[in-house]
């Protein structure tokens, strides 16, 4: 076996490992996204189903947006190997259980503070902690008829 079959048979290799790699990446990414929405998603269903005309969610406002967008980013898209990435956006998935978002209020919930001495003055440094919590209200699509299969219920096999 020549230099060249052994160099083509290594790159061979490293391509593998790393399409493994990006794989396992999304998956994890994916898991990560569905457990965070899942709770909020899967009650927007249920208020839909139960025929009621508002949902009202409050959800902590790191949760909302894409998570961990870095590590999709570095993601080839182009391998059939790799799966996609989950819809990060936890409003539009609640948007195609039927709702339409009509009106978002955020709040600043203190959690805690921190406190201590300065030190060449007299005085103290107070450092505040605390979380951005979103309180969003929806409202029954005007047509009130859900898509027979929205994509959040396609991931978890379910029908609409």
């Amino acid at each position: 076996m020549g230099f060249e079959e052994r160099w083509q048979r290594r790159q061979q290799e490293i391509a593998a490992d790393t399409d493994t790699r990006e794989a396992d990446r999304v998956r994890r990414h994916n898991d990560q996204v569905e457990k965070i929405h899942q709770q909020h998603v899967q009650a927007a269903r249920q208020a839909f189903e139960r025929g009621d005309g508002w949902f009202e969610a409050e959800i902590p406002q790191h949760a909302v947006g894409r998570l961990d967008v870095h590590a999709v980013l570095r993601t080839k898209h182009d391998h059939p190997d790799v799966p996609r990435p989950a819809r990060g956006d936890l409003l539009s998935r609640i948007e195609d259980e039927g709702w339409t978002l009509h009106t978002a209020q955020y709040l600043y919930v203190p959690t805690g503070e921190e406190s201590r001495d300065k030190v060449f003055s007299s005085g103290q440094q107070i450092r505040a902690r605390g979380d951005i919590l979103g309180m969003y209200l929806f409202q029954r699509c005007p047509d009130t008829s859900r898509p027979t299969q929205s994509p959040s219920s396609q991931r978890s096999g379910q029908t609409g």
